[in-house]
């Protein structure tokens, strides 16, 4: 009796092991990815929008206006429109708008809870 509850003790162990050598993989994984970025980042100096988000690699606008959320957390089309055209010089409440749009689709933003029923728009 004694044996078979020494063959089932080793065999959870394993069971166990096995399970901590998985999960130890996906950490390795992460933290090798991890390493790669900050690479990146030490050779570079920073890490751009279109490295991390290369959907709007080509979309200036597009960019500007995450950099923009990620710097004020969460803002509306007029507060992102106010920003952009301090930035860049111009800016249209449309564009902003269709820009907004165009990011909400691919989930790089997402609409966040306003104050007044002002619609506010966020990083993802």
């Amino acid at each position: 009796m004694e044996n078979d509850e020494l063959v089932r003790e080793v065999q959870r162990l394993r069971e166990t092991l096995n399970e901590i050598m998985k999960t130890f993989a996906i950490i390795s994984q992460m933290a090798q990815a991890y390493l790669r970025l900050l690479n990146v980042y030490a050779e570079y100096g920073g890490v751009g929008i279109d490295v991390v988000i290369p959907e709007i690699k080509n979309d200036p606008i597009a960019r500007e206006i995450v950099r923009i959320l990620f710097d004020l957390k969460k803002a509306n089309i007029s507060e992102i429109t106010r920003e952009l055209r301090g930035r860049r010089g111009k800016a249209s409440r449309n564009t902003v708008r269709s820009k907004i749009k165009k990011l909400e689709q691919l989930g790089i933003v997402v609409e966040a809870n306003g104050e007044r029923g002002i619609r506010r728009w966020r990083w993802n």
